[in-house]
Formats: structure tokens, C-alpha cells, sequence
């Protein structure tokens, strides 16, 4: 087929020099004046949380640079704020019997920004690049991917390597290029200056400092109301709530100390929502007093979790039931919590003859859990209040997540969990199968279940989850703690609603 490769050229970003700035990635964007006349503003400068590795969809699969590509890029289908899966470049997707085999209809008629034509042999492309590099980032994705083709311009078809009924949420992730012209450009001629079918393009790429896009004119899908949007690196939570006082930023995620001081402010707002994460005990269920799952509850029945959602995280959490989110597809309300029981836990420990052993507590004292050492310090004093002793090991995050995949934790361990598709399997993978990182127990009946759930769908499904997540919580292999809140600071009039996932798709977004 002829495909047009006309393409951009290029936009002169590498021209571009740091200068002086007060806040790391606030130097570029765009002229954004303040509403007047009654016209509400058309652009937003927001702040990411890293700088992305590549802004090639084919290697980089950093979940930060979702942020970029859900606005250049098409994804077969749409993760909604709520969850929802949606249409996106596919309209509408089925499985065979036995969910082996997923086929997509797509949306006639698409076009890259440079005018090239988006069909099912783009798709092909991508998946097939992908799969061809084990050692790429976005391989994880597609690792239950056998091959994948082309039924004719509209429709493609997936072949999997086994039932998988999560597969579409999978595909959320991947970002389809025109195949023509990343070919003829090559990768990193690509990366330099991406061309997409999404409805912004590239305006400039200044590595570090920030992602400019316009509003793609010729979008195939309904416009946007936003023009223009910069996507600017800053790192630090309290650089984030400056940036949005001061005006250099429209929105920007915080950390929950920051929240208070962002919402008394008479220029700015505060967007709170529960996130698709759980923060969790892992319980070594092979070592030491925690063999006894006497005292594996002992451990969960001593814990506040709603005192601690309510004091040290000022209620920007929630208690968590499970070992996944309520936003998560496999949720289940029926889950049995274990509760907030002291003289219960005291009784359970009393008969499995708990002698005082202390039992060791890891956890990070920075990175990815906010208040990470309070909230460890503050259930190392639930455990003691019941008579658990613990021998608490604090280290820095890298450490501390070297320890988790290489499964050296000796006792209890402070961790976190959130799949980026929004579905269970990931965490299920890593919780209950043979290979999981957090997997201690090596339970048989928890792998059976695991697996099961890949081949039902539909309330079947769901049966399965909640069957697996009560048991694991009956047997105490994990002490699901809480819900974090995704935090976000945002000048006054915006309209946005963020997402469970944390990441950024400002295609329905407006100002007042």
C-alpha cells in the first residue's frame, strides 16, 4: 500500500539551552497569560514527577512517559480515570473461547500527524519491534504475546501463549508509531522527534526540562479544548506545591504534607482520589515466629490501619481490605478485612506460645511510600503494644527494593503494589505465583488461583479473585494496610479528573 512519509521538520529543540531557572523544569513551555475578556485559557503547564528516558514508544516503557504519549500517541484501547477500559484506536475487541486469541477492529481513516496512514499494519510493527527485544521495557507487557497479524486494514489479530483475559488492558500501555516512518527515520532519529496520530504533536523536546505540545489540527478524533500543553520535569514534591502557588505550574502532583498548605491558598485547589495502589505488610510466612499463622494474624488484628489513615496521613487514604485497590479491575467488596483487634491479637499469640522473639521489620525510609519510616514506626508501635517485638531495619529505597526482588526479608516488610493496566493479574503474579517477588509462602492453592483467573471472565472471574484475596487474608500471608491518595495541587478553575494511576490525559480537561 502507498503511504504518505512526508514528516515534520525538525523543530530546533536541541537549540534550546537550560539558562537560569528557580525550579529544575521550569524552563521551557509556553506563554500562558492569565485568562481575560471572559476567554478561558487553552493551555497548562503540568509537572512530572521524573524526566522520561526516551521518547520512543518503542523502547521506553517508564510508566512516566504515558504522561507524554497518551496525548501523541494512539493506544489500541483507553485505561478511563475511573478505571473503565474504553475505545481508543481499537473500537471494539473479542477473544475465541478460550481466550487465546484477541481480535481488534480498529478506527477507519487514521492518519499520523504527518499524514501517513494508521491501519493494522502499524500495529503489527509495533508489537512485532517489541517482542522482538526481549531486554526492552515494554516487553514485561506483551510477555503472554506469541505473534500477532494482520487480518486485512482494520482488524488485527492477537495469538497468545496462553488464556489471558486481561490481554486488552495490556495494550493500554503500548503506543502505536506509523511504521514508514520510523523505519525511514530509524529510532533515535525518532526519539528526537516523534510523530504520532494522537491529538497533540511535538512542539519541542528539551530533555530535562520539558515536553511541548500543540493540538493537533488534523487529529482524526474529537479536538480538545487545550492548544497547548507543557509537560515539565520537576522532582521534588515541595518544588511541585511552590510551582503551583507561584504560577509556573498549573497542576502538579504533591506529596499529603503538602496538601494543606496548597488548599488554604485562595489561588489554588487540591485534587484528591484514591489511587491503584495498596501499601502492605509482606510477611515471610517461612521464617521464624511467622510460621505460625497465629501469630501471621496477630500481626494484622494488631494494627490500626484506620488510625493511621486518619492521623499521620490526614485522611488522604483509605483502609485497605485486600491485597488490590477498589479501582483495580478483580476488587471484590465482599473480602473480609481482618480487622483492628488488640485483644484478639494478644489471644492469638498467647496460644501459639509466642515467646517474645523479635520478629525483623524492613521498610525504605524515603521513595516510593510517603512518610514511609512514620508509618513504619507507627505500626512497629501497634506490634509492641500487643507484646510483638520487632528489630526494625530501615535503608534507603534502592536497597530496600533489592531486598524485595531478591527475596531476603527475614520477617515483615513495609512495600508497595499498584499495576500500572489497572487489573489484579500483575499483582497476582507477584504475589501468589511460584516466581513472585513477595511470594514467601509458595502455596499451591494461591498459584492454582492466580492462574484460573486468566482464563474466566466476567463474574467467574471476579469469584476467583475474591476466593484467592480471602484466603490470603485468612492465612496471612500479606497485611493489606491502606489505600494511598494520589495528591495533585492545581491552580484555581482548572477542570481535570485524575486518574487512579496517577498519570496525566488532559484530552478532557478545560479552565474555566
Amino acid at each position: 500500500m502507498t503511504r504518505s512519509t512526508v514528516r515534520r521538520a525538525l523543530t530546533g529543540a536541541a537549540a534550546l539551552t537550560l539558562g537560569s531557572v528557580i525550579l529544575a523544569g521550569c524552563a521551557g513551555g509556553f506563554d500562558s497569560p492569565s485568562a481575560s475578556g471572559g476567554t478561558a485559557r487553552t493551555s497548562i503547564t503540568a509537572a512530572l514527577p521524573t524526566d522520561p528516558s526516551s521518547m520512543d514508544p518503542i523502547r521506553s516503557g517508564a510508566l512516566v512517559v504515558l504522561s507524554v504519549f497518551f496525548h501523541t500517541h494512539d493506544q489500541l484501547v483507553k485505561i478511563a480515570a475511573d478505571g473503565a477500559l474504553e475505545p481508543k484506536l481499537a473500537t471494539a475487541w473479542t477473544a475465541n473461547d478460550d481466550l487465546t486469541q484477541w481480535e481488534f477492529t480498529l478506527a477507519p481513516d487514521v492518519t499520523a500527524s504527518n499524514g501517513e496512514a494508521i491501519d493494522a499494519d502499524d500495529v503489527v510493527f509495533t508489537y512485532e519491534t517489541i517482542l522482538s527485544d526481549p531486554s526492552g521495557e515494554n516487553y514485561a507487557y506483551l510477555s503472554s504475546l506469541d505473534r500477532v497479524e494482520a487480518v486485512d486494514a482494520t482488524t488485527v489479530r492477537f495469538f497468545l501463549k496462553q488464556p489471558f483475559s486481561a490481554f486488552p488492558r495490556n495494550t493500554s500501555l503500548i503506543s502505536i508509531v506509523p511504521a514508514d516512518t520510523y523505519q525511514e527515520m530509524g529510532a533515535d532519529a525518532y526519539a528526537k522527534d516523534p510523530i504520532g496520530s494522537g491529538p497533540y504533536v511535538f512542539e519541542s523536546i528539551t530533555t530535562g526540562v520539558s515536553y511541548d505540545l500543540k493540538r493537533n489540527d488534523d487529529y482524526w478524533g474529537p479536538a480538545p479544548a487545550l492548544e497547548e500543553i507543557s509537560l515539565q520535569p520537576v522532582s521534588s514534591t515541595e518544588s511541585r506545591a511552590n510551582g503551583v502557588l507561584s504560577g509556573s505550574l498549573d497542576v502538579a502532583q504533591i506529596g499529603p504534607t503538602q496538601v494543606a498548605s496548597v488548599k488554604a491558598a485562595p489561588s489554588a485547589q487540591t485534587f484528591s482520589a484514591a489511587s491503584n495502589g495498596v501499601v502492605f505488610l509482606g510477611v515471610n510466612s517461612t521464617s521464624g515466629p511467622l510460621q505460625d499463622v497465629r501469630v501471621r494474624e496477630a500481626v494484622a488484628k494488631a494494627i490500626d490501619t484506620g488510625a493511621i489513615v486518619d492521623s499521620l496521613l490526614s485522611g488522604l487514604a483509605e483502609p485497605a481490605k485486600a491485597m488490590i485497590a477498589p479501582a483495580v479491575e478483580g476488587y471484590s467488596d465482599s473480602v473480609e478485612s481482618v480487622g483492628y483487634d488488640p485483644d484478639g491479637a494478644r489471644a492469638l499469640l498467647a496460644e501459639a506460645g509466642y515467646d517474645g522473639t523479635p520478629i525483623p521489620f524492613d521498610y525504605a525510609t524515603d521513595g516510593r511510600i510517603p512518610l514511609s519510616s512514620e508509618v513504619a514506626q507507627s505500626i512497629q508501635g501497634y506490634l509492641q503494644a500487643v507484646g510483638i517485638a520487632v528489630d526494625m531495619r530501615g535503608a534507603d529505597q534502592q536497597s530496600h527494593t533489592l531486598k524485595v526482588r531478591g527475596k531476603e526479608m527475614k520477617g515483615v516488610y513495609l512495600n508497595t503494589w499498584a499495576p500500572s493496566t489497572l487489573d489484579g493479574d500483575l499483582p497476582l503474579t507477584d504475589f501468589y505465583e511460584t516466581a513472585g517477588n513477595n511470594n514467601y509462602a509458595q502455596d499451591p492453592a494461591t498459584a492454582q488461583w492466580a492462574a484460573e483467573q486468566r482464563g474466566v471472565e466476567g463474574d467467574a472471574r471476579q469469584e476467583v479473585f475474591a476466593k484467592l484475596l480471602d484466603y490470603s487474608n485468612t492465612q496471612g500471608y500479606f497485611v493489606p494496610l491502606y489505600v494511598p491518595f494520589n495528591n495533585f495541587a492545581a491552580v484555581s478553575g482548572l477542570r481535570w479528573t485524575p486518574r487512579a494511576d496517577g498519570l496525566y490525559d488532559f484530552t478532557g480537561t478545560s479552565f474555566e
